[in-house]
């Protein structure tokens, strides 16, 4: 007999089993943490991905921690739920497709169940991105209109817009009526699919027409991609939506990468700091200019916006032993060693011993 192969997750997740009171039955949900999370004590969006399984998961995570790292968006925590009856569960009503129609209650399954999870276990801040494709792109887009604020932006790649005879997009239509405010975004990406291109339009010549107050959309075609292979540039595309304008300025003073990253915080909603490397970059670029006490200052910033990092006081300290403040470098060298030791980081704290011995030399 012809062995068959098992698909299985190819990044490391969390895994939970939630034996759901809302389905009835237990669902498998996915938890990824960015590479950082655990020396740190910052707090991160979230992605909620519908159908959870490989490659989904690969394909997500590496676009999102590349792009993090390229300075295009934030880290993110993903959250992938996995699917058992998809037709049931991605539609949001009954058709003569039997076992359809269950979409309000897996919209529950979310916000009660794995929505509290999440933000119990993890370090969640409050902005949410809901992304899904084919039926669970019209699930997003069914959540946008039927519950806006479960989630701060949605993006769909080749939503079933057309499902019951336009069902979601009437909807929608009679939900931009009733409410005024919709400070959110909304992507939507197609692939060459010719079946899906009717409601693809109707849908955007509503949101054209009704023009919802705060709400940022984009709708965009990849012709050269099909139903399966346009996942991944309509969700990279619909992140860059999301997060455009994140990047900060290459050039210009410390007060305006401040600056920068001040008017993301009242564009997202929640408290975005300058990346600790950014301020480090700073420093660093000011005291090989020798404006020494510049560099000071804006090292000194970086360790007031991370208090438990070593890396911030050990180029504090290097920035006050070039000033000649053999002092104030010696007591900073020593609060770098203490973190570095706290936190198991034994080469930084090797380093940090010769850094010390050689500041407490000069001072002798």
């Amino acid at each position: 007999m012809r062995a068959q192969p098992t698909q299985t997750v190819s990044v490391i997740h969390d895994t939970y089993k939630i034996a759901s009171q809302t389905l009835g039955e237990e669902r498998t949900i996915l938890v990824r943490v960015p590479p950082n999370y655990g020396r740190s004590q910052a707090r991160y969006p979230v992605i909620y991905m519908l159908d959870a399984h490989s490659p989904q998961n690969a394909m997500m995570v590496g676009m999102v921690e590349q792009q993090a790292w390229g300075g295009q968006m934030p880290e993110m925590i993903i959250v992938g739920i996995q699917n058992t009856n998809r037709t049931r569960d991605l539609t949001p009503s009954k058709t003569e497709r039997g076992g359809s129609g269950g979409g309000d209650k897996f919209l529950d399954l979310l916000e009660k169940e794995v929505i509290p999870l999440v933000e119990k276990n993890y370090r969640t801040e409050r902005f949410r991105i809901f992304a899904g494709h084919s039926l669970g792109g019209l699930t997003a887009i069914y959540a946008f209109s039927s519950r806006p604020d479960m989630f701060d932006a949605y993006i769909a790649a080749s939503p079933v817009l057309h499902w019951d005879k336009d069902f979601v997009i009437k909807r929608s239509e009679e939900a931009f009526k009733q409410r005024k405010q919709w400070k959110k975004t909304v992507y939507i990406g197609l692939g060459n699919e010719p079946d899906y291109v009717k409601g693809y339009n109707t849908y955007k010549d509503l949101l054209k027409k009704a023009d919802p107050d705060g709400l940022v959309y984009e709708f965009q075609q990849f012709t050269a991609e099909n139903h399966g292979s346009v996942v991944l540039p309509a969700y990279l595309a619909g992140l860059r939506k999301v997060f455009a304008g994140w990047q900060p300025p290459t050039s210009g003073t410390f007060a305006d990468l401040e600056n920068h990253y001040k008017k993301l915080t009242e564009r997202f909603g929640y408290t975005i700091l300058v990346p600790e490397n950014l301020v480090n970059e700073t420093g660093y670029q000011l005291l090989r200019s020798n404006r020494v006490e510049e560099a000071i200052a804006v090292f000194k910033r970086n360790t007031a916006l991370y208090p438990t990092s070593a890396n911030c006081y050990d180029s504090l300290a290097e920035a006050y032993e070039t000033s000649g403040q053999l002092k104030s470098a010696k007591e900073n060298y020593e609060k770098a060693l203490s973190l570095a030791t706290s936190s198991g980081n034994q080469q930084l704290a090797d380093l940090l011993k010769k850094s010390i011995d050689r500041v407490t030399a000069k001072m002798n």
